[in-house]
């Protein structure tokens, strides 16, 4: 059988560097290049912007200064430090390492001497990973690993409150919402007609009156307005909201209480991206993107899992009576342009822009990064291993007139 020990650790240089890139560097979109990353931001960073006109003038043998005014606006990168702090019983410990590494049968025990610090390190690697890139894009307020008391709005939440992005609302199209004259506690949502939507369909909730409130982890619950949710249809004119979209790892119901009611006529606006309409959105999309932006080589347009699912299956009904319609893999790109799909993100929402106009900062190797394992028997007889990993992240962007996006 394998002998247990445990290595106490304050990871410093190339070992800490490797993990703050492992838990800052490997989210998703970041290893994707969906980020431009920033190095060494140990306090406020100052990303300016330098804009100007040309004018061509009548020659003159004396210069004469066009006469403009360059205009020079900033953005900041404002690092923030957050921890990840785990304590593990010391046999919890071990039982989880066997039952992860050791199969049944005695010929398969492990022999040798097995060190659980690096487990220990690795089984909370992945999740952290996921955590920093959920509050990259949708910040602390709908990242609900993020407790610290800092504030950190994420990259979409900011986007969409700027003044000068391209902004276009789903809403706005009757194609892609509907009006709901009433949901209950129990999650059944009265429309008109539910001839658009399908089983396993996101919708997202705006506009909602009343004292509709999402209860799925419990309290007095969070307000629905702005939440997106998997739904099943139930009838011509019912569908219920089954699970909350940001429970889409923890797969938990979702639970209510108090109601929409209907003022005007409206209880709340139901917008949707579904195999219904996904293909005339995007046509529209790409209708409206800057040309000057699309023909960069470092252009995206990114969209959440569940449109990726819903293009997919549009494919396959259009292309109906074609061998291998529904079994042949399709293609996540439109007019010749990958859409970068995105696992963590906000339902309902598209963006268009530049690698080089997203910024995330870090500093890999400043004070304020740490990793640290402990066992304290030694120091306080307490059969327990400690796990500390300190952190420090920003995100923002630059040109505002130079992004797209779409939402609810």
């Amino acid at each position: 059988m394998a002998q247990f020990t445990f290595t106490n650790n304050t990871y410093a240089g190339e070992a800490l560097a490797g993990f703050m890139a492992s838990t800052l560097l490997e989210a998703d979109s970041v290893k994707r290049g969906l980020l431009t990353v920033i190095n060494d931001v140990k306090s406020r960073k100052i990303i300016l912007d330098v804009d100007d006109d040309v004018v061509l003038q009548d020659p003159s043998g004396i210069f004469n200064d066009q006469g403009t005014t360059a205009e020079q606006n900033e953005s900041y990168l404002d690092p923030v430090v957050f921890e990840f702090m785990k304590q593990e019983q010391w046999d919890k410990l071990t039982q989880s390492w066997e039952a992860q590494s050791i199969k049944p049968g005695s010929f398969l025990d492990y022999e040798g001497v097995v060190d659980l610090s690096d487990f220990m390190i690795q089984r909370y690697l992945t999740k952290i990973q996921i955590a920093n890139e959920r509050l990259y894009w949708l910040g602390k307020a709908a990242t609900k690993e993020a407790t610290f008391t800092a504030a950190f709005p994420g990259l979409l939440p900011t986007i969409s409150a700027a003044s000068g992005v391209y902004k276009v609302a789903l809403s706005a199209n009757p194609n892609n919402s509907m009006v709901s004259s009433g949901i209950a506690s129990t999650g059944i949502v009265t429309v008109a007609d539910t001839s658009h939507l399908a089983d396993g369909d996101v919708v997202t909730l705006t506009q909602v009156n009343g004292s509709l409130k999402d209860t799925t982890n419990g309290g007095s619950g969070i307000d629905t307005n702005g939440q997106s949710y998997f739904i099943a249809v139930l009838s011509s004119t019912t569908f219920k909201l089954l699970r909350n979209y940001n429970e889409i790892n923890t797969r938990l119901p979702a639970t209510f209480s108090g109601s929409a009611t209907a003022v005007s006529g409206t209880a709340a606006i139901v917008s949707f991206i579904n195999a219904y309409n996904v293909i005339n959105v995007l046509a529209s999309v790409f209708a409206q993107l800057d040309p000057a932006d699309r023909a960069q080589d470092d252009f995206n347009v990114q969209i959440p899992l569940h449109v990726s699912y819903a293009f997919q299956q549009a494919q396959a009904n259009k292309a109906l009576n074609v061998l291998g319609a529904f079994t042949d893999v399709k293609k996540i790109e439109y007019l010749g342009i990958n859409l970068q799909v995105m696992g963590h993100w906000q339902a309902n929402t598209i963006l268009a822009a530049r690698t080089s106009n997203l910024f995330l900062g870090v500093d890999l190797l400043g004070d304020a990064s740490e990793l640290s394992t402990v066992y304290m028997k030694p120091y306080t007889n307490d059969n327990v291993v400690r796990m500390k990993a300190r952190m420090k992240a920003a995100v923002n962007y630059k040109f505002e007139r130079e992004l797209f996006y779409l939402s609810a």
